[in-house]
C-alpha cells in the first residue's frame, strides 16, 4: 500500500501542485491573473522585498479558491509597518481530500480513502534604504498524505530597485530549506530563482504596469517565462498574464474593485494541459 502512496506522492500530486509543489500555486488573486512577478507588488510571496503595508495601517488579507483536480487554496496574511520595517505573518494551505483507492480488480467499495494537504506558517519582513528593498522570509511547512507526515523550513531572499521612469528591477530566491522523511525518503522542495523588470505608465488617472520574469524551478527542471499586465483606473483594476514554459502554455485574467479601505480581486488561469481552471477571490482589509 505504501508504494502506491510513494507513487502518487512523486507523479500525480506534483501535476496537481500538491506534495511540496503546494509551495509554488498562486496565494493571491492578483498572482493568479498578473502571474508571478518579482516586481509585483501583489506577490509578496514571490519576493519578500515586496511585503508592504502603510505606516499607521495594518493590511489583512484572505484569499479562497481552487487549483488543477479539485484542490482547494486557502491564504491568510497579516503586514504591519513598525520602527521602520514591514512585517509580515501568514498562513498558507493547501488539500485535496476524498481520494480513493482502487485496485485492479472492479469492485462496488474503494479499498481505501485518504487526503493529501500542505501547510506554510511564515514570518518574514522587508526593510527600504533609498532606492533599494530587502526582503527575507522563514517558514515552517507541513506535508500529510495518507498516514504519512513530514514536515521542514524553508527561507525566501527577495531584491527590489526602483529606477527612472517607472522602472522597477527584482529578483528572489525560494523554498532554500529540508523537509524530514515522508515514505522513506525526504521530498525535495521547489528551489526556485525569479528576476524580473516592469515598466509603469500613466496617463492622466489612468495607470498601466507591464511585467516581464524569468523563472528556473529546480523541482521541474525547467525555465518559465512570463509576461503580465496591471491597469489601474479610479476604483477599477484589470489584469492579465501569459506564461511559457517547455510543457505547459498559460494565459491568465483578473479585476478588482478598490473601495478605500477594502479591496476585492478576482483571478483566474488556463492552462494547454486542460486539467481545469483554477479560480482565487482575494480581499485585503486596510485595518485602523
Amino acid at each position: 500500500m505504501h508504494s502506491i502512496f510513494k507513487l502518487l506522492f512523486i507523479i500525480v500530486f506534483p501535476l496537481y501542485g500538491m506534495g511540496t509543489q503546494f509551495l509554488v500555486l498562486p496565494s493571491s488573486a492578483e498572482e493568479m491573473g498578473v502571474g508571478s512577478h518579482p516586481t509585483f507588488l501583489g506577490s509578496s510571496q514571490i519576493n519578500p522585498a515586496l511585503i508592504h503595508a502603510p505606516l499607521h495601517h495594518p493590511i489583512l488579507s484572505i484569499g479562497l479558491g481552487n487549483w488543477l483536480g479539485g484542490v482547494t487554496l486557502s491564504h491568510l496574511e497579516y503586514d504591519q509597518t513598525l520602527n521602520g520595517k514591514i512585517f509580515h505573518f501568514g498562513l498558507k494551505y493547501s488539500g485535496l481530500s476524498d481520494l480513493e483507492f482502487r485496485g485492479i480488480v472492479p469492485q462496488d467499495n474503494a479499498l481505501a480513502h485518504f487526503s493529501s494537504y500542505g501547510i506554510a506558517i511564515d514570518a518574514g519582513v522587508s526593510l527600504k534604504r533609498l532606492n533599494h528593498k530587502l526582503g527575507v522570509s522563514f517558514s515552517f511547512i507541513s506535508l500529510g498524505l495518507h498516514d504519512g507526515f513530514s514536515s521542514g523550513a524553508k527561507i525566501n531572499f527577495g531584491y527590489l530597485k526602483k529606477l527612472k521612469n517607472g522602472l522597477k528591477i527584482g529578483a528572489s530566491i525560494l523554498n532554500l530549506g529540508k523537509m524530514s522523511i515522508l515514505l522513506n525518503e525526504s521530498p525535495a522542495l521547489p528551489l526556485r530563482t525569479v528576476c524580473g523588470v516592469s515598466k509603469k505608465l500613466s496617463f492622466n488617472e489612468y495607470h498601466n504596469t507591464l511585467f516581464l520574469s524569468a523563472e528556473w524551478n529546480e523541482y521541474a527542471s525547467a525555465y518559465k517565462f512570463s509576461l503580465g499586465n496591471y491597469f489601474k483606473w479610479e476604483k477599477l483594476r484589470l489584469m492579465n498574464g501569459f506564461s511559457y514554459s517547455e510543457n505547459v502554455v498559460e494565459t491568465s485574467a483578473g479585476m478588482g474593485i478598490h473601495f478605500g479601505k477594502y479591496q476585492v480581486n478576482y483571478g483566474i488561469l488556463f492552462g494547454s494541459q486542460k486539467l481545469g481552471t483554477p479560480q482565487t477571490l482575494s480581499f485585503h482589509f486596510l485595518l485602523p
